[in-house]
């Protein structure tokens, strides 16, 4: 009995699909021996060390790598696993949305680099041999309040404390400088706060105004934010743990201390996806004019050989971005025009011994090798 043509017909695309399908399964993706080694060194941070939990996120545009991981708990007691999606505190990374606003004012003729801080504050002591340059690149020499010891306590103590900007500034000249102004480098949460300052005094509106109208706003970042004074962490997300050392005790600090301690040098908060869009603009071009971008990444002050710093931001090898450490957070976000590849990568503690910082340079070493 001879088959009806319809039959054979359709016999014969289900023939074609299997050959196709086994041509697709017998074309393996180049980049997955990459994205393996890449999980391999993360779950390695998972199995051994004290980190709680790992968000990470590496698109590399050249070889179409669009990888997203997670891996441990964002909730050690429920044991919840961690969400990318969640919200975190990126800390020092909000220095690069304080530089930005200050840079897009520079831009609009409201101040020069070169302007000295006498122009605004001619009340601070060396006021007059500190540059704009210097406070955006750290080398003021203005100490560090932050690693006042009296500030330290009282942060634990009084936790609920709302600080005034102008109160942080006070500890940090309240200290010898570490050395004269641009004779040094040394990393201090003082010169960003200042720079806060000045951003509110040009433009008449707070600092959160603003980042909200430069930046947030302009980007449709939803879930990005910066935190003028509060405790609690907007949006949904998981914990965070430690303050230094590893603790089984009275370990999460997600809500613990109000954010004006840290202010324009660390409020902000966002999510991995929303980091990446950021800081692709950031260091890609987007956000200032050509001329300013072009200054900001060509105007960096270096550390050593492969590590500077600019106009609140960090260089490493050809990456751009930032880091951050605040109670219960830590991470790394960068992005690279050589490359074309962006990496975010956030800790749910602070822990420390291990930074993730750690992972962005195992990363690179899969990726590129020694020369990224």
């Amino acid at each position: 009995m001879k088959t009806p043509p319809v039959i054979r017909f359709v016999l014969f695309l289900v023939a074609v699909f299997l050959v196709i399908s086994c041509e697709k399964e017998e074309t393996p993706d180049p980049n997955q021996p990459l994205i393996d080694l890449m999980k391999a060194v993360t779950d390695s941070v998972i199995q051994n060390t004290e980190v709680p939990g790992v968000v990470a996120l590496v698109v590399d545009h050249k070889r179409g790598i669009n990888w997203m991981y997670t891996a441990g708990y964002s909730d050690i007691e429920n044991k919840l696993p961690m969400d990318s999606s969640y919200t975190f505190r990126i800390a020092s990374n909000t220095k690069t949305f304080t530089g930005t606003v200050l840079l897009q004012l520079v831009g609009e003729g409201k101040l020069a680099m070169e302007d000295k801080l006498s122009k605004f504050y001619p009340q601070f002591p060396k006021a007059d041999s500190i540059t704009i340059t210097m406070l955006c690149n750290m080398t003021s020499g203005i100490f560090n309040y932050t690693d006042d010891e009296a500030m330290q306590y009282d942060v634990f103590e009084n936790p609920a404390r709302v600080w005034t900007p102008q109160e942080l500034v006070n500890i940090g000249f309240s200290h010898d400088f570490s050395f004269s102004p641009g004779k040094g480098w040394q990393y201090s949460n003082t010169n960003t706060v200042i720079l806060g300052m000045i951003i509110e005094q040009l433009t008449g509106n707070t600092l959160e105004e603003e980042i909200e109208a430069r930046i947030i706003n302009p980007l449709k970042l939803r879930n990005t934010g910066f935190i003028t004074s509060g405790r609690a962490l907007p949006g949904e997300h998981g914990k965070g743990y430690y303050y230094g050392e590893y603790s089984e005790e009275d370990a999460d600090m997600t809500n613990f201390v109000d954010l004006s301690w840290v202010w324009a040098a660390g409020a902000a908060y966002s999510t991995p996806r929303e980091l990446q869009y950021y800081v692709e603009k950031l260091v890609g071009g987007g956000l200032l004019p050509t001329v300013v971008q072009e200054k900001r990444i060509s105007d960096i002050h270096m550390i050593s050989p492969t590590i500077g710093y600019g106009t609140c931001l960090l260089k490493r090898g050809t990456f751009y971005g930032h880091n951050g450490a605040i109670l219960g957070f830590t991470s790394s976000m960068y992005h690279s025009i050589e490359k074309n590849c962006t990496v975010i990568i956030y800790f749910n503690c602070l822990l420390n011994t291990m930074q993730p910082d750690f992972l962005f340079h195992r990363y690179m070493n899969i990726l590129y090798g020694t020369d990224f």
